[in-house]
């Protein structure tokens, strides 16, 4: 396990779910890396059973545990490779060598981590649709592949529900204003039909389901009365059905581009198992203009549409409703916070880590639209995100996949935050090589460029945006605090500094390797830092 694992938020939350059951508490204490590698899959294994089912939840209800546990041990291994199919460095495989073990983990499943999903995992539509966006583009992550179909070949199969979650991401449907433009800019007619004449071979029976579409597509009129449904004057005025109706169109049209990727378009059927599965999800996906008003706040439609849906986000490491309840058992130990702001810091780095997921992922998939918005915003992606380079002119390589982008690497160990207090700076040199000083940095980079209302939300100020980082990605042991006021103001301190002796080496030309280098950890924090208020 790594250090951050050790000290997650995560325990602090399973603690409070056992209460006084004396033998999953001892589990908690001696089984810890049996119990964080199964949540990970635990947590797939349940959308993958409702996949299995062909289900909607709203809760795993009680006298279903076993049925949920029998899956995930069964699945075990498929789960793993799906969940870490391109990842690089791959966690130790979890060997169930013999009954004792696997009765163990039956256990685990059982009485800590199901109860933990069922706790903190299901939430009501109201209580996160400012988060829809987030929620989709991590919907497409979760139900990517299913694992309880494969292909001729014996690969894995996409799932039937991630043609019609890519394509609402896509034309980010979330977002009336302009849809029609990216409808129109996404599905052009003669790149429609070049890519059903080219790539693999189309299957008879995939010839036959695709045909009314195709024949769509062909006639003018027909494909221009088609598109409309996405201007404002019709879709302001459809129902959530005739905007499923329009959307599953739409996809059938999505898997021409995507066929490639698809094994057999065909497992889409008529719409109606796609519908039933993600019915909870669809009033904040694609009908959240309604249910929100110009101010941002909930109308009083949300009545009929208030479901329970269950969290695309693992909410293991970032969890606002163990994190609150943490904080205030320290007491006066732990640094003053503003809820409002913790909880408007958690939902931005989601939202972060989600929007550029979800970047590279359509990237593998549509590189030419990507690229099209990559060179829009060349600097921001190439020179201080770093995630992408130029190949050629407005062409673009990935320099990381999304399986690989993790919030793993923002969280910040305890021993990592005594290194930078207690080491001694005397010129630039002495601040590299700290992880937590470049983690700190990379974070409140990712979160000012992508999610532009993050300055504003903590006041401009740098001090107040490092607090609730380091709130969030800093460790959570049991029994010590170390967010205290003290340590806090320390990492704040030396940080400052450091964004300071990165602005005075900017301008040297015997130090323009090291800045350059230094960009993607400091230039945004210096930014903010600078900043002057009217």
């Amino acid at each position: 396990m790594k250090s951050f694992e050790k000290e997650s938020i995560f325990w602090y939350g399973l603690h409070t779910l056992v209460k006084d059951n004396a033998q999953l508490k001892y589990y908690i204490t001696t089984e810890k890396e049996l119990i964080n590698s199964l949540y990970a899959l635990t947590y797939l294994g349940v959308f993958q059973y409702t996949l299995y089912r062909g289900i909607k939840l709203e809760e795993i209800p009680l006298e279903d545990t076993n049925e949920y546990v029998n899956y995930i041990i069964e699945n075990l291994e498929e789960l793993y490779k799906v969940r870490y199919r391109f990842v690089k460095e791959k966690p130790k495989k979890i060997t169930l060598k013999d009954e004792e073990t696997l009765q163990l983990a039956e256990d685990i499943i059982a009485g800590l981590l199901i109860p933990y999903i069922n706790a903190y995992c299901f939430k009501k539509t109201s209580q996160v649709y400012s988060l829809n966006g987030a929620y989709l583009r991590e919907s497409i992550i979760n139900f990517e592949y299913d694992i309880n179909h494969h292909a001729d070949d014996g690969k894995l199969k996409t799932s039937m529900l991630y043609p019609f979650l890519f394509t609402l991401n896509l034309i980010k449907v979330f977002d009336d204003q302009g849809l029609y433009q990216r409808v129109l800019k996404y599905y052009q007619k003669d790149n429609l039909t070049r890519k059903y004449h080219s790539g693999r071979e189309w299957k008879p029976k995939e010839i036959e389901y695709l045909q009314e579409t195709f024949e769509l597509i062909e006639n003018d009129e027909e494909w221009g009365m088609f598109l409309s449904n996405f201007s404002i004057s019709k879709w302001t005025n459809f129902d959530i059905k005739e905007r499923f109706k329009a959307l599953f169109q739409l996809t059938k049209v999505s898997t021409i581009l995507m066929k490639d990727e698809i094994s057999a378009v065909t497992m889409l059927g008529d719409g109606e198992e796609v519908y039933d599965m993600l019915e909870n999800y669809l009033p904040i996906y694609i009908y959240n203009d309604k249910l929100v008003d110009s101010e941002g706040n909930l109308t009083h439609k949300i009545k009929n549409f208030d479901k329970v849906i269950m969290s695309p986000f693992s909410l293991q490491q970032i969890n606002f409703d163990i994190l609150k309840p943490y904080i205030e058992s320290k007491n006066e130990r732990h640094i003053s916070v503003d809820f409002d702001k913790l909880i408007a810091m958690c939902k931005i780095v989601l939202k972060v880590f989600s929007e550029i997921r979800m970047l590279l992922l359509t990237h593998e998939y549509l590189p030419k639209v990507v690229d099209s918005q990559i060179a829009t915003k060349k600097k921001l992606f190439v020179e201080i995100l770093d995630i992408f380079e130029e190949v050629k002119d407005c062409k673009y390589k990935r320099k990381i996949d999304s399986e690989n982008f993790s919030d793993d690497w923002f969280y910040i160990s305890e021993d990592e935050i005594n290194e930078v207090i207690e080491a001694k700076y005397n010129s630039i040199e002495d601040y590299l090589n700290k992880p937590a000083l470049d983690k700190l940095g990379r974070i409140m980079t990712f979160s000012l460029s992508i999610e532009t209302y993050t300055a504003r939300t903590f006041d401009y100020s740098l001090q107040e945006l490092l607090t609730y980082n380091l709130v969030i990605f800093g460790p959570h042991p049991l029994d010590h605090t170390v967010q205290t006021q003290e340590t806090v103001q320390k990492m704040y301190d030396i940080f400052k500094q450091y964004c300071l002796e990165y602005e005075n080496i900017k301008s040297l030309t015997t130090k323009q390797e090291l800045a350059d280098n230094l960009k993607i950890h400091l230039e945004l924090p210096l930014k903010l830092l600078n900043w002057k208020k009217d």
